[in-house]
């Protein structure tokens, strides 16, 4: 019964993008896209179907970023809150200072401290985010799951940019682990220092950034994975498939069902926004498996739902519910 509901709640959200025209005058949501890709119209179809779900009362209109380019009075001022999906759209928004209360989603937490940290002023529109990156007590858990006799979680973050190496720390030493942790930096070879982190890791965890430092990372995270016989914990399907013993994400669809909730409570509540920015970590998330790595590492980890039910045992309550705020951008 839940899967034909939720099949029939994507389609009805497909069929109202669709149908819907990019500009709607008075519009309570716009839902502004960096691009017309594929996972950012699946943010949208997420936020809508959610929307739909809870009320009929609230209109949602969509656009481009290029199609707002293209001609800026595409995007009505008569609308309560605009949506940016991705990260081209939030830099637009808070570069423009847009008046209306603006509301980021599908950008990672570093991307968007990044893009704050490049404005002049505070962005005072900007009230809230659902970002992509999982939050540390998740991941952490899971490497608990995966090596029961871990003690020792390894990672790396980016030196030259905002990082959550702090949040790690916190989680991490919460827990009687010890982090094993390095800053690279983009002149820097990132090799010496994996090769240190791996020698003294039980699991190593692959902590989301820019694209570019991703990348550069990747091939010897999984080189030396599999050299010195570590479990890595990634961030999407592609990196399980490149390697990684597993993944913990959340896809387009999750996402934006969370943003499509926290929505719906924003516009429901009606009351003044605190004088910072809420970015918060989405509700759900997926995992993906490898299962020829885990045979060769000799774990058994079960498959996605067995890990998520275990998930759910230790922590006592729904994997939906967990930990959401990331943390508190708070104006000088």
């Amino acid at each position: 019964m839940r899967i034909i509901k939720t099949y029939m709640s994507r389609l009805m959200a497909l069929s109202l993008m669709l149908c819907a025209p990019l500009v709607l005058a008075g519009s309570d949501i716009v839902l502004l896209l960096s691009s017309d890709a594929l996972p950012y119209r699946e943010v949208e179809q997420g936020i809508r179907a959610t929307l739909f779900e809870r009320s009929d009362r609230i209109t949602i209109s969509s656009l481009t970023l290029d199609t707002l380019l293209k001609d800026e009075t595409a995007l009505s001022e008569d609308h309560r809150v605009l949506v940016t999906i991705g990260t081209r759209a939030t830099r637009y928004a808070l570069q423009e200072n847009i008046s209306k209360t603006v509301y980021s989603s599908f950008i990672t937490a570093s991307g968007l401290l990044r893009e704050i940290a490049s404005e002049k002023g505070f962005p005072e529109a900007l009230q809230g985010a659902v970002v992509l990156d999982q939050p540390a007590e998740r991941v952490v858990q899971l490497a608990k799951l995966i090596n029961p006799k871990a003690r020792k979680l390894g990672t790396v973050v980016n030196g030259s940019a905002p990082n959550r190496l702090d949040e790690f720390k916190r989680v991490v030493k919460g827990q009687g682990l010890q982090l094993m942790a390095a800053s690279l930096f983009e002149e820097s070879n990132p090799i010496a220092d994996l090769k240190h982190i791996f020698a003294s890791s039980d699991v190593f965890l692959v902590i989301p950034d820019k694209a570019r430092f991703n990348s550069k990372i990747a091939k010897w995270v999984l080189f030396l994975s599999y050299r010195h016989r570590v479990p890595v914990i990634g961030y999407s399907k592609k990196y399980t498939d490149a390697g990684a013993l597993i993944s913990i994400f959340s896809t387009p669809w999750q996402v934006g069902r969370d943003t499509g909730e926290r929505l719906q409570r924003y516009l429901a509540e009606q009351t003044q926004s605190p004088p910072f920015v809420r970015l918060q970590y989405p509700r759900y998330f997926s995992l993906s498996v490898n299962d020829k790595v885990a045979e060769s590492l000799g774990l058994k980890v079960g498959n996605e739902a067995q890990l998520k039910e275990r998930m759910r045992e230790q922590r006592g309550a729904r994997i939906k519910d967990g930990p959401g705020l990331v943390l508190e951008v708070v104006e000088q």
